[in-house]
Parts: structure tokens; C-alpha cells; sequence
């Protein structure tokens, strides 16, 4: 399960930047900036959660 929600960190990270990137959608630089933020933190913690695990 929390390897699963690390991979899902990791893709929502790289759809954040991307909505960012877009040139089509003004509104995509302040969707993209929070999903890029809430993945990187839900990333940061997952991470954190499968060093613990032996």
C-alpha cells in the first residue's frame, strides 16, 4: 500500500509540473503548484514510512 501511494506521489509530482509548464491554461499554474506541493509532501512522508519498515 504505501509503495502504491509513493508511485502515485511520484506521477501527481510530475503532472504538477506539467500543468505548470502548459502554456493553454492560465488557471494550470496555481493547480499545478499546489498538486506539485501535496505530492512532494505525501511522497516525502510515504518515503519516510518504507525506511521504517524492515
Amino acid at each position: 500500500m504505501i509503495r502504491w501511494l509513493d508511485r502515485c506521489a511520484l506521477v501527481g509530482m510530475v503532472a504538477g509540473v506539467g500543468l505548470m509548464l502548459q502554456p493553454f491554461w492560465g488557471v494550470g499554474l496555481k493547480y499545478g503548484f499546489f498538486v506539485a506541493i501535496a505530492c512532494t509532501l505525501l511522497h516525502v512522508a510515504t518515503s519516510r514510512r518504507q525506511m521504517d519498515e524492515p
